[in-house]
């Protein structure tokens, strides 16, 4: 295997890219459709893809900015809020995408 694909492969950077761009996508999709049809679920999609991007972005940084230092600077209740930021957004995210969905297909279901 060539040390490129290799690399890619290891580090998981193009399935993380993907993600964030796609996520990026959705949102900006999902908010667009609320503004365009006036449904509260495109926008309930967008704040739940917008959720989901966050934490996939957190995920990905923290690794850098995250220290020991970091870590006693902010306490113990900045410990806990690190550690319950990732899973509370992304099962918000998901629920508000899903919530969307619904919503604006029950909307569509209400106009037409």
């Amino acid at each position: 295997m060539s040390l490129l694909l290799e690399s890619i492969v290891t580090n998981g950077l193009i399935f993380d890219v993907f993600g964030v761009f796609g996520l990026g996508v959705l949102a900006l999709a999902a908010l667009r459709l609320g503004a365009k049809s006036k449904s509260w679920g495109g926008s309930m999609m967008g704040y739940g893809a917008v959720a989901l991007l966050a934490a996939r972005v957190y995920i990905l940084l923290a690794p850098h900015f995250v220290d020991m230092d970091f870590l006693h600077a902010i306490g113990p209740l900045g410990n806990a809020l690190l550690l319950g930021l990732p899973p509370i957004l992304l099962t918000f995210g998901l629920a508000g995408v899903v919530w969307g969905l619904w919503g604006h297909e029950k909307w569509l279901k209400e106009k037409y």
